[in-house]
């Protein structure tokens, strides 16, 4: 099982964001006529955790604190490493620290042709609503819908 950790300086994780992301980036990609940040909680400060086995890490979640939630921004995991519970042991790590924090909930975004809305039900995510996604477009420049989850804590 791998152990979740705060990021530090030393940990490079851009290659393994790039690998992890290249799946989605068949499915749909930032707008062409896109500009400033991809969404709002983009201009938030993020606090990033990682999940290490032995000496490598296997994968990295991004997230921002809101008046009552905790923001999933980003979460990436190395494709020989899914499905064996790392995606999960990083967002329970980012619920049991807005548990300590008094936060009501943990909110994310994802985009539905990905498929991930079904992983994160499976998680316990709710959805709260979806509308075409701003900012991002299937690589034939058509529409995607953006699923913005929810999973209440208390």
């Amino acid at each position: 099982m791998a152990e979740v950790r705060e990021k530090t300086e030393a940990d490079d994780v851009a290659g393994l964001v790039a690998l992890a992301t290249e799946d989605l980036r068949r499915v749909y990609r930032r707008a062409v006529y896109a500009d400033g940040p991809a969404t709002p909680e983009a201009d938030h400060a993020a606090i990033s955790l990682v999940a290490v086995e032995g000496e490598a890490i296997v994968g990295i979640i991004e997230y921002c604190e809101k008046e009552d939630s905790l923001y999933v921004r980003g979460l990436a995991v190395r494709p020989e490493e899914r499905r064996r519970g790392v995606a999960k042991a990083l967002i329970r790590e980012v619920e049991a620290i807005a548990a300590r924090e008094a936060k009501l909930k943990v909110t994310l975004s994802t985009i539905k042709e990905t498929g991930n809305p079904t992983i994160f039900a499976k998680l316990g995510y709710n959805i709260v609503n979806q509308a075409p996604a701003t900012g991002f477009e299937s690589l034939d420049g058509q529409s995607v819908t953006k699923v913005n989850m929810c999973r209440m804590l208390a």
